[in-house]
Parts: structure tokens; sequence; C-alpha cells
């Protein structure tokens, strides 16, 4: 990624040093590191897969920039570093957006992997974006109409979060050569995960602690969501409900559980299935 979006020929230099510093910044890289974790079956994927799940983060990467700018969260710290537009402006964070988002689908187009197959992870990758997918999911969070119903935030997480989840995991099975069936039970573990995801997220942004978030938080006052519906402790409990199904899902493919077992339990602790 420091290749990517470090190069001279990038100008001006303001833009260059907005990209790396959105790109760059200290996460978790859980989606590209799932694609690769799913990949991984095959071991000839590696390098595309790579490549790919760059792809992925350089979309999660534009998300966050939007979703941070004035006119969204107004959010001041994401990563626990200045958001973009704080540190290079709103129009600078506008236009780091459209690079990474241009680029990811750059990087999938010049895959070292079959016509057939660069096509299909474009594809998947560019309905998580749009009016399916991202877009449709943070338009519902600015206009507030997510629902009264724990099915309708669900619903808006698969949107905001769900979506690239699935994505990353499908890419992934697609590169890792995977059947139809275990394609399927793929896309089931990580809807589920991803609902999971959002639900913790949702659950930090109420403890007041911006340092373990590493973002602002209560960002999300006022809105509807699975914690907001339901209470904080029902909320644990649908987590890690979620995680069950996503595990459960998981085990019935061939992929390997080891690796991704652990990128979870890292990210969501005590909240894993028997963890207390």
């Amino acid at each position: 990624m420091n290749r990517l979006v470090a190069g001279p020929d990038i100008e001006p230099p303001h833009l260059r040093d907005a990209l790396h510093h959105a790109l760059l910044s200290p996460g978790k890289r859980v989606r590209p590191l799932l694609l690769l974790m799913i990949a991984a079956r095959d071991s000839g994927a590696s390098e595309a897969a790579l490549d790919a799940g760059i792809a992925v983060e350089m979309v999660h990467t534009a998300s966050l920039v939007l979703d941070d700018l004035p006119s969204m969260d107004n959010a001041e710290t994401r990563r626990k570093r200045p958001t973009a537009h704080v540190l290079f402006g709103e129009a600078t964070a506008i236009l780091v957006a459209i690079a990474l988002l241009n680029r990811a689908f750059g990087l999938l187009a010049e895959l070292g992997a079959g016509h057939e197959i660069r096509t299909e992870l474009g594809r998947i990758l560019s309905n998580s974006i749009g009016w399916n997918g991202l877009v449709s999911g943070q338009a519902h969070d600015i206009a507030g109409n997510q629902g009264a119903e724990r099915a309708d935030a669900e619903r808006v997480n698969w949107l905001k979060t769900g979506a690239l989840f699935v994505a990353a995991a499908e890419m992934g099975a697609v590169l890792g050569g995977c059947d139809e069936a275990d394609r399927a039970r793929i896309v089931g573990f990580a809807n589920y995960l991803g609902q999971a995801f959002q639900t913790a997220d949702d659950l930090i942004d109420i403890s007041g602690d911006p340092e373990a978030a590493g973002k602002d938080v209560g960002k999300d006052h006022g809105k509807q969501n699975v914690v907001s519906i339901v209470g904080a402790k029902r909320a644990r409990d649908a987590c890690r409900e979620y995680l069950t199904a996503a595990l459960d899902e998981l085990g019935r493919t061939g992929i390997p559980q080891g690796p991704i077992f652990a990128l979870m339990e890292q990210h969501f602790g005590a909240m894993m299935p028997g963890n207390r």
C-alpha cells in the first residue's frame, strides 16, 4: 500500500500526503485479511489475493474518509489520528476518496488472474459499494430512517458494513477456487460477521472511551441501531449470536478455520462464543 500511494508520480504533494495519511493509518485491516485467509486454500492465488485485498481496503478507506466529513458524521479522529478533512481540508478529503475508489478497480483490472475472475471480482466489489450497499447504508444513516425494529437495524448494518465484508469474503472464495456451495456458505459467514462487527462498533460508540475506539464516540446518539433498539446487554447477546452463526457457516466450508477464528478472537475478545 505504501508503494502504491507514496510514489513521486502522484501530484500535487498534498494529495499524495493525504492519500498516504488515509490509507496507511494504523487500522486492523480485517477485510483484506479475511480475503487473504479465504483465498489461501489456493496457494497459487496469493499475489492476486494481496492486490485484491488492497483494493478492498482502498474502498473501505474511501468510505471512512467520506463518513467522517462535516456533512456526514463530522468526526475529528479516526484510527487515533486526525481525520483526513481535519488535516488536509474537506475538498482534498473528497478527492482522496474518489482517487482510492478509482484505483481500487484499476488494481482489480490489473490482477494476474483470468479475465472471467477479474470481471467477477469487479462485479462483486462494485455491488457492495453502490445503491445496494455502502452508499445506500450511508443514505439511510443520514436520513435517520433506519426503522424501529431490530430487523430494520440489521438491514442497515448489512448495507453499511456487511456488504463489504461479504464482498471481501466472496472475492477470496473466487480467488481460492471455491465451489458454489462453499461460496454461498462463505457469503453467509461474512454476513453474520458483518452484523457482529457493526453491533460491536455501536457498543463501543456508547462506551464514551475514544481511546479504546480509536475515533470519536457518541456519533450515533439519536440514531436507531441494534444497541439503541434492544439495549446494551441484549445487543451483546445478539453479537454473540451473530458470531456463533458465522462460525457455524464457516465450519461447513472447506476453508481452514484456525487463522480466521484467531482474527475474530483478536477483534471480539470476550464476546466470542465460549468467552465471558
